[in-house]
């Protein structure tokens, strides 16, 4: 039966969620198909169903039904899963708009507890500000270029309760993590429609967990949360320490398991982070062969039955620059993340195209997709009715298997990262199929 269930607002904060209840020994799948829930309902302790909600001008439409259904398996929490970066405005992939359908239609019972500190991640939140560590340095998040000078979502205030206010949510509120957070002063927050909650620690981040299930356990139905991977985590944490996980072998693993090396690797990035182009340029380095999507658009990516093999500058000409590299078992990478900006949608559209074609010539032993939207789009390409994480390259960018209805799909080693996401050598160790010390 169902214990947690969640619901992302892309496909890489999915797989992120359903690691970090792998971790801890839960069972759980992220499913595709709405048709599947109660099948996994059945089997699972955790489901998880991936949207286009933070990609979205209104994000509850797409979010909101979905949120509505996990309340049929009756499990004791229901997270809203976003990215601990907090990407979203009030024109995309409004986190403030989605807490107020909560409450308009009825489903939040009191105030919607927020956590997008993840502090494995190097994310962090002190008096409801929120932080992110670069390397060795730790930058506000109105401050930090990435999101700061983010090209849909830019950060212009630190602040997340700012932030959900002017999103619509109504008041939000703030739960300090120092002196530890008690019951009586969660419930102090009751008149609020939403409330921050302050981290900076693995055990601020449990203590949170710890009252969030001892509320969720007293309730008449589910608890809405919304919160990055850092939220999963807690949740996890305390029903483990609770002695309540029903899976056998319950229980923070040590760490994930190698997977060993994969050849040859294609990745697919629609990413523009700075994180991932340093990423591509160590590959480059390391021998890998980058294309760059851009070539793909001349004359439109349909015109793959009417260009010749090899014509440079072409969709078929892309396709077969990639097939030839891959053929030679060289590790590929086809990017737009360098050079100008291009329409997301196209850019995605196309490397799910690509991907595609690739992988049911047989040439690729294991994808890697950089970029939050462009992951949903590769996967759906990709005919993906669930994924199971298996392993983890870095924190918060897990390796899943894919099931599919095409065999030449069904079994694909697919690995989500969303740009803000692992060190410079992640395909590296993509291909490698090994963890970061």
């Amino acid at each position: 039966m169902t214990v947690f269930a969640f619901v992302a607002d892309d496909f890489t904060g999915a797989t992120d969620a359903l690691w970090q209840f792998r971790r801890f020994g839960l069972t759980g799948s992220l499913v595709t198909d709405m048709a599947r829930l109660r099948e996994a309902d059945d089997a699972y302790d955790v489901v998880g169903v991936a949207t286009t909600a933070r990609a979205a001008e209104d994000p509850v439409p797409v979010a909101l039904p979905v949120l509505k259904a996990m309340a049929a398996l009756k499990p004791l929490v229901i997270q809203y899963k976003v990215c601990s970066t907090f990407d979203s405005s009030p024109a995309r992939g409004s986190i403030g708009a989605v807490i107020a359908a909560l409450h308009r239609d009825g489903l939040a019972r009191g105030p919607v507890p927020v956590l997008a500190a993840q502090p494995e991640l190097g994310r962090y939140t002190w008096f409801a500000n929120h932080f992110v560590r670069s390397g060795a340095e730790v930058h506000r998040l109105d401050r930090y270029p990435p999101m700061r000078d983010h090209p849909i979502t830019p950060a212009s205030e630190a602040d997340l309760r700012v932030r959900l206010a002017g999103q619509g949510a109504g008041r939000v509120g703030r739960l300090p993590a120092w002196p530890p957070p008690s019951a009586e002063a969660y419930r102090a927050l009751g008149e609020d429609a939403a409330f921050v909650a302050d981290a900076q620690t693995e055990e601020h981040v449990r203590a949170l967990g710890r009252l969030l299930l001892a509320d969720a356990t007293s309730r008449d139905g589910p608890l809405y949360c919304v919160g990055s991977g850092g939220l999963s985590y807690a949740l996890a944490s305390a029903l483990v320490t609770a002695g309540r996980a029903e899976s056998s072998g319950a229980g923070e693993r040590p760490g994930p398991e190698p997977l060993g090396p994969a050849a040859p690797v294609l990745v697919v990035s629609g990413s523009r982070s700075s994180i991932t182009a340093r990423q591509i340029d160590t590959a480059e380095r390391a021998g890998w062969r980058v294309l760059d999507a851009s070539d793909g658009l001349r004359g439109g990516i349909r015109d793959a039955g009417a260009a010749s093999a090899g014509s440079g500058g072409s969709f078929a000409g892309l396709l077969a620059d990639v097939a030839e590299s891959l053929g030679e078992g060289r590790h590929t990478i086809v990017q737009s993340t360098r050079g100008p900006a291009r329409d997301p949608a196209v850019i995605g559209d196309l490397l799910g195209r690509i991907a595609s074609v690739a992988i049911r010539a047989g040439l690729v032993g294991r994808l890697v997709v950089a970029g939050g939207d462009t992951s949903g789009q590769v996967v759906a390409a990709l005919g993906a009715r669930s994924l199971d994480v298996v392993a983890a390259l870095a924190p918060g960018a897990p390796v899943c298997v894919l099931t599919s209805d095409d065999p030449a799909c069904d079994g694909l080693e697919v690995a989500l990262k969303g740009g803000q996401v692992g060190g410079d050598d992640y395909f590296l160790r993509a291909a490698a199929g090994t963890p970061p010390p």
